[in-house]
């Protein structure tokens, strides 16, 4: 196997550019770069686990014929390249069909997760300016009147139709599968993915078109994506993590299974038995809830041959737990919408996996910690996670329709999302929080994460969030929200225990001088833990 370093040494971004079969300088075409170039041999592209439990799958020349379909009805529907067309819809084979024709069109995909609420939906259709809303009739009760004319394209998962809106599949029907796929630039935006607003509105994050060309190094050589492999990338399409994991399965033709259903232990380990899955891209949350409750993890799970996390932060605790339960053990890669994936651990080179860790740098990006400046700090000291951003790598464009806020992503050449971490003596980084979420106590400055990962190492403890509690000696002390392991006994026996246990691993100025045990965190649609809930709790006691 090459080493991390060979490998960054001898990258050139015009290796992942030439696996493109449009030219990056004159034009490109989302749609045939992801399916028509695949048509052919039948091959399959994707694996469906239905939500009623059926099974499906679908091959490139089906979706190739699907999609153009969909492009044309578009197309009569007066959409044209650059109009936007939004997706309020499940891990379907609908979603894909629209994603794929809206790229064939040059259009750009605005994809919405079906569990926002009408106003989350309202915000994004207004402020994308979305001509064309695909939806279920189960999820159109979601989308409010917005206040110009909006077309709305319905899959018919309910008793009848809508008035005057368009039924998906009898549309489909009507339309040729003969089209011309138009082309982009590669600086030309495809998809504008909204972020989650827990801090003030929504921000629209433009992903350029060159954005599977971007992801590809990150693919080959951090997840190791292989020919012969069955790839299941978990987060949900709507969102970052989920959406460039479809993309680069469909660009590189390894076929991957989406399931519709929703998260359990049971469910997502038979997924892994049945379907023979050998690339996992999951989220910490579902590796931590797992090692919770195993099951039968080394039978359901012996076709693994690699795990990869990304979302948050994952624990040293569960690196170690996998390593030796199954095997396998998970990568760990961070990244941000704005930016992409750009700092990892790696599956397909040689780097030693230092548990905890995000990793290194992938091949032809540069990171670093840097001040409130961008001025870049020493080894061990925490700063912002900082991206330098380059041409060839296009990913993200800013944010749409606001040009303020994407000048404030750019600190002296440095892409800065908000992230907090540091960088050790051999370049590997490590999280240590979102700036909002420090901890600021009698003149220190604590991570939650550390915090967090200390108390996961605990026998007792199946998750934690920590955050600050205002106090008027301290200004701020350390509280933890604890999910205990069944069979443990929450109370402060058990409290006392956890305090000791991470006073002797942290020292006594980052130990939580409260424990309160719940059954669940509040999480976001992608794992995340949502730590302003329990801020806003925590600020009422």
């Amino acid at each position: 196997m090459e080493t991390y370093e060979d490998r960054r040494k001898r990258f050139w971004w015009s290796e992942a550019l030439a696996r493109l079969d449009g030219e990056p300088e004159k034009g490109l075409n989302l749609g045939h770069e992801l399916c028509d170039r695949h048509r052919g041999a039948g091959r399959p592209a994707i694996y469906w686990a239905r939500r009623d439990g059926t099974r499906l799958a679908s091959t490139f020349d089906d979706l190739s014929q699907r999609s153009s379909q969909f492009a044309n009805l578009l197309g009569d529907l007066g959409v044209t390249k650059g109009d936007r067309v939004a997706t309020l819809l499940p891990r379907s084979l609908e979603l894909l069909i629209a994603l794929l024709g809206t790229w064939k069109l040059g259009a750009v995909h605005v994809p919405l997760f079906t569990g926002f609420g009408p106003e989350a939906v309202r915000y994004r259709l207004e402020h994308s300016g979305a001509a064309v809303v695909v939806t279920t009739l189960t999820a159109r009760a979601t989308i409010p009147r917005v206040d110009r004319r909006l077309a709305v394209i319905t899959v018919q998962d309910g008793p009848q139709a809508n008035p005057g809106e368009v039924s998906f599949w009898a549309a489909l029907e009507r339309h040729s599968a003969a089209v011309a796929p138009v082309l982009s630039r590669r600086d030309e935006p495809a998809v504008i993915i909204y972020s989650s607003g827990s801090t003030g509105p929504p921000k629209g994050i433009q992903l350029a078109t060159n954005f599977v060309a971007s992801i590809e190094p990150v693919f080959r050589y951090a997840l190791d994506l292989r020919d012969g492999d069955c790839f299941w990338p978990t987060g949900d399409p709507s969102w970052g993590w989920g959406l460039v994991g479809w993309a680069a399965a469909l660009f590189r033709a390894v076929p991957f299974l989406a399931y519709e259903g929703l998260f359990s232990v049971e469910a997502y380990l038979s997924l892994l038995e049945e379907f023979r899955v050998t690339n996992w891209a999951t989220s910490p949350t579902v590796l931590r809830r797992i090692m919770a409750s195993p099951g039968r993890l080394r039978e359901q799970a012996r076709s693994l041959r690699v795990i990869n996390s990304c979302g948050e932060a994952l624990n040293a605790e569960v690196v170690r737990w996998f390593s030796e339960a199954l095997g396998v053990t998970p990568m760990d890669h961070y990244g941000s919408t704005e930016c992409g994936i750009y700092i990892c651990n790696f599956a397909g080179l040689r780097l030693h996996v230092k548990p905890g860790s995000m990793g290194r740098p992938i091949p032809g990006a540069e990171a670093a910690i840097v001040d409130e400046r961008g001025v870049e700090v020493p080894a061990g000291e925490v700063g912002f996670i900082a991206y330098r951003p380059n041409e060839e790598g296009y990913y993200g464009l800013g944010y749409w329709r606001d040009a303020e806020r994407t000048r404030e992503l750019y600190r002296n050449g440095w892409v800065v999302v908000g992230d907090l971490g540091r960088m050790d003596a051999d370049g590997y980084f490590w999280f240590e929080g979102r700036a909002d979420d420090l901890i600021k106590s009698a003149g220190y400055r604590i991570g939650p994460y550390e915090v967090e990962s200390a108390l996961l190492e605990h026998p007792a403890v199946a998750e934690a969030a920590v955050v600050g509690k205002p106090d008027p000696l301290r200004g701020e002390i350390v509280k933890a929200f604890v999910v205990p392991r069944t069979g443990a006994s929450p109370g402060e026996a058990l409290a006392g225990a956890l305090a000791e246990h991470v006073k002797g691993r942290l020292g006594a100025h980052a130990y939580p001088r409260e424990v309160e045990f719940v059954e669940a965190l509040p999480l976001t649609e992608t794992g995340k833990i949502q730590r302003f809930k329990l801020r806003a709790v925590a600020q009422k006691e």
